[in-house]
């Protein structure tokens, strides 16, 4: 059995995209919001659940990061948002 305070609460997907809305600190953000979020419970399926937390740590971060400051045209409908699967992120020099 399972010790309830080694669990998280219960949160639906339209809370969780609520909540990075909120983070979200431009208008050209909060609407990548929606796909982002989208995005990852489409794979949530076929990620464990340490992968999903792990994907919604980079939603946070990119929301909340100061200089990542995507165009109208990101924030939109884009190639990345009708792609069927997620890429990790690259480090830098591979």
């Amino acid at each position: 059995m399972t010790d309830p305070e080694d669990m998280m609460p219960p949160l639906k997907w339209r809370e969780l995209e609520a909540v990075f809305h909120q983070l979200a600190p431009t208008e050209t953000k909060k609407r990548m919001v929606r796909h982002l979020i989208e995005g990852t419970r489409k794979q949530a399926a076929f990620l464990t659940p340490t992968a999903v937390m792990t994907e919604l740590a980079y939603i946070a971060a990119a929301m909340l990061d100061s200089n990542f400051c995507p165009s109208e045209q990101e924030a939109g409908t884009s190639e990345a948002f009708w792609s069927s699967s997620a890429s990790p992120p690259q480090r830098p020099g591979s």
